[in-house]
């Protein structure tokens, strides 16, 4: 882990940071529909936001390539995107969110 929740980094406070390889899979945490994929939220890169049952959401920043479209329909493991860097820095990485409704939890807690 790169940055803990909470820890200052180029996403905020509101996420993980995970070390990954350039152009690593990153896939869905949970099936869910894809209402965000796109560049244009500053500080985050390429960025997928996918809302999941019971107003749970993640999010998938500092991707080199979104591979999914807003309004898809995603699965669990399905592969979403390849990892890249924050924008201004070199070390690839994940930026990673659950949030229910606008409250960020940490992601630590709520993955198996």
């Amino acid at each position: 882990m790169v940055k803990s929740f909470g820890q200052q980094g180029y996403g905020g406070r509101k996420g993980v940071e995970i070390a990954v390889k350039q152009g690593q899979e990153i896939v869905a945490a949970a099936a869910g529909r894809v209402t965000y994929s796109g560049n244009g939220i500053k500080g985050y890169g390429n960025l997928i936001i996918l809302k999941h049952a019971d107003d749970f959401f993640t999010v998938y920043g500092f991707n080199n390539k979104n591979l999914v479209s807003t309004g898809t329909y995603v699965s669990r493991g399905e592969h979403i995107a390849s990892g890249g860097s924050p924008p201004g820095c070199r070390d690839a990485r994940l930026h990673f969110e659950i949030r229910h409704g606008k409250n960020a939890l940490n992601p630590v807690s709520c993955l198996p």
